[in-house]
């Protein structure tokens, strides 16, 4: 099962007065899960298709950019990370089925000379309740997991810190 791209941010995500203005690079976010499992229907596992790091880094592009910071591509601090955790559980029923995502994701910020200076983990969780729960809702239900674990990342004063000091001249 393919997952689609991140979807806009839940809510609003403001520029931090105390943290702006952030330029910032967004490295490779690797796919460190522990099986390639993305959704477990009923017992039955359902593998990922496509490349969850190319969606990770694009959402947190984006999420980022709606957040005041500017995309650099050099001489900035980086972000990167692994992703130790994407799925969704499905348990069928009637008169609706039941599904709960979650996703995680284990976040290094590395300043302009590429030094680890910060770590945090970042997690998400998105749950539904439907009578006809198709492919197209866990696909939705995975990607507001993730994009929840992007949310809380753009909005931590002490992450969105971190990457502001890591410019070095």
């Amino acid at each position: 099962m393919s997952v689609p791209n991140v979807p806009e941010p839940l809510s609003a995500v403001e520029p931090s007065a105390a943290t702006a203005p952030i330029r910032v690079k967004v490295g490779r976010f690797a796919d460190g899960r522990a099986d390639t499992t993305i959704v477990a229907i009923d017992g039955r596992e359902v593998e990922s298709e496509g490349d969850l790091s190319a969606i990770v880094e694009e959402g947190f592009t984006r999420y980022l950019r709606q957040a005041g910071a500017r995309i650099a591509i050099l001489d900035a601090p980086t972000i990167e990370g692994t992703i130790t955790e994407w799925r969704a559980k499905v348990e069928p029923s009637f008169p609706s089925s039941e599904a709960k995502a979650s996703a995680r994701l284990s976040v290094v910020v590395r300043d302009s000379r590429a030094h680890a200076i910060y770590n945090a983990t970042f997690s998400g969780e998105a749950t539904a309740s439907h009578p006809l729960l198709d492919e197209d809702g866990v696909q939705k239900l995975l990607a507001q997991a993730m994009g929840s674990a992007l949310e809380a990342a753009v909005k931590d004063e002490k992450f969105l810190a971190q990457i502001s000091n890591g410019h070095i001249r």
